[in-house]
């Protein structure tokens, strides 16, 4: 297998997990049987700064917490503990950590894979994470499609964003990010009437990503 494939391998694992993580956005018929992967336990912590946000936002000021993923040292805030996939290179054939949350408004995922300067991959990382979901639906009203893509510069590194929407009403956001040595996946997707506050919460993930690689003091 060569690099390009093994690294779509990868993405379509990554996106099989995502299907799993947005059970309660699309109806259980939507779901294809997916082999459970190897889950642990994350330790986070509660931001001050969070503690002082006003009630009404996107999600609540106690549920959200701060993530650190260890291997990388990239920090990010989450809105609830996440539920944590790890990708092995012994099982998957490469290393990741992919972090899982779901909402009253949808489901958000951020994942870090052990992946060097993957510039060239990020349209078909793109491709990989749309046909992924859609492998995992049987009905054509819940398979994604990707629109609005376009490449952006964040932390210093090329990326790619691009909003996921289905016929049935599902709509969402995508920014991959190649960096110098790993490979970034932030994904929300939310079910029809819940696309703005889940937007919303997807905004406040992005803003709050510190990358310990990179010089930007935000994601753009």
């Amino acid at each position: 297998m060569n690099r390009r494939s093994h690294f779509q391998r990868l993405l379509l694992l990554a996106a099989s997990t995502t299907v799993i993580a947005g059970g309660a956005v699309l109806p259980s018929s939507a779901m294809a049987a997916t082999a459970a992967p190897h889950t642990a336990t994350v330790t986070t912590s509660a931001s001050d700064h969070d503690a002082h946000r006003q009630h009404g936002s996107p999600a609540s000021a106690k549920q959200w917490v701060e993530t650190t993923d260890a291997v990388s040292g990239i920090k990010f805030r989450l809105p609830g503990k996440p539920e944590v996939v790890h990708f092995t290179q012994a099982v998957d054939g490469m290393n990741g950590r992919l972090y899982k949350v779901r909402t009253d408004n949808g489901v958000i995922v951020f994942a870090v894979f052990d992946l060097p300067s993957a510039q060239g991959e990020l349209d078909d990382a793109l491709r990989g994470l749309v046909d992924g979901y859609n492998a995992g639906t049987q009905s054509p009203q819940h398979k994604l499609s990707s629109t609005d893509v376009h490449k952006i510069t964040t932390h210093g590194r090329p990326g790619l964003d691009a909003r996921l929407s289905a016929p049935d009403g599902a709509a969402g956001s995508a920014r991959l990010i190649a960096g110098d040595a790993h490979f970034i996946e932030i994904i929300s997707l939310s079910p029809k009437g819940k696309e703005k506050p889940m937007h919303e919460t997807y905004q406040q993930l992005l803003a709050s990503v510190r990358n310990p690689h990179t010089h930007a003091p935000r994601a753009d």
